[in-house]
């Protein structure tokens, strides 16, 4: 296996080698910052390139500024306490609907006095006044805008025979694109957590082993185990009360042997999911639509797949 590190990928680069290879499997994840385009935009900053001069010591001078802050997000929430760690006057996270963000980069960005403002949809930036209008009439002092909307898939070296769906690569259920000898898998085909790239990656290689084998695949038959073979050894399994973030990152890759970790509970900001117990010992999550905002964080974070996200009616 040849290892090629800091090779910028170009199109003549994947022409390149996908004329000298049988398959190609895209895994490039999603670094691009998504952008609303609209006057004035190109004088704000996406919150990736905020974030990462930063973290490279290179900070942007704020002290005594107003910051505005396009999206609600978790992210948007730690651009918010970032730019008061670097001196600025005031911070406003402004969003289209009820801000996603929970737990405690919310709790951390309001607390260093950040204002969140919803809804509201951008209309323009004015650089030369400092000033950002919404469609709505109303306007906000702006010294610095960040946007922090997203993240979608830098793809400008993919011919364009490969077809994409809003900014993400399309593939079938073999995770093969509208080129069969191309595969995309993980974020790059939409966000996603670690273990669903990991999956991708396992189903996956196993389409491309037959392909490249010239052999058929028959699905494996599937059948249901016995709980008293099931074990359970390898697994740090949940039980019981929700343990604290720090660990449970540390341990839970979605081995799905939990029914009752209270993650999902634990995880919505606010409060929509409610675990309720029943006379016969029996229990449920349920949700109250007048509370759930549709962020998906608990699809997300449910290691058994228990959720499912439907479209609004």
């Amino acid at each position: 296996m040849n290892v090629h590190l800091n090779t910028q990928v170009d199109k003549t680069t994947f022409e390149e080698i996908y004329k000298n290879h049988e398959i190609v499997v895209v895994a490039c994840g999603a670094h691009e910052p998504r952008k609303i385009s609209f006057s004035g935009s190109e004088n704000i900053i996406s919150a990736y390139d905020f974030l990462r001069d930063i973290n490279l010591g290179n900070a942007p001078e704020l002290k005594g500024k107003k910051v505005v802050v396009i999206g609600a997000g978790n992210v948007g929430m730690d651009v918010a306490s970032e730019a008061y760690n670097h001196g600025a006057e005031s911070v406003v996270a402004v969003d289209i609907q009820k801000p996603a963000a929970f737990g405690v980069e919310m709790e951390i960005a309001k607390a260093k006095g950040t204002q969140v403002v919803w809804p509201r949809l951008t209309e323009r930036y004015d650089k030369k006044q400092r000033r950002l209008f919404f469609k709505d009439g109303t306007s906000l002092d702006a010294d610095f805008v960040v946007m922090s909307i997203g993240d979608v898939p830098k793809l400008d070296f993919l011919p364009q025979g490969i077809h994409t769906e809003k900014g993400w690569i399309t593939v079938n259920e073999k995770y093969q694109t509208s080129d069969v000898k191309v595969y995309a898998i993980g974020d790059v085909t939409g966000l996603g957590l670690v273990t669903h790239a990991i999956g991708h990656g396992r189903l996956a290689a196993d389409h491309v082993h037959y392909e490249l084998m010239h052999a058929p695949r028959f699905p494996e038959i599937k059948q249901m185990i016995s709980y008293d073979k099931i074990k359970t050894e390898y697994y740090d399994v949940c039980r019981g009360d929700f343990v604290t973030p720090e660990v449970s990152a540390n341990r839970c890759m979605s081995c799905a042997t939990c029914r009752d970790c209270k993650m999902c509970e634990a995880t919505c900001y606010w409060g929509a999911i409610s675990r309720v117990e029943h006379k016969d010992g029996s229990y449920e999550y349920v949700v109250d639509d007048e509370l759930c905002i549709g962020c998906g964080f608990c699809a997300g974070v449910c290691p058994c797949g228990v959720w499912e996200m439907v479209e609004n009616v």
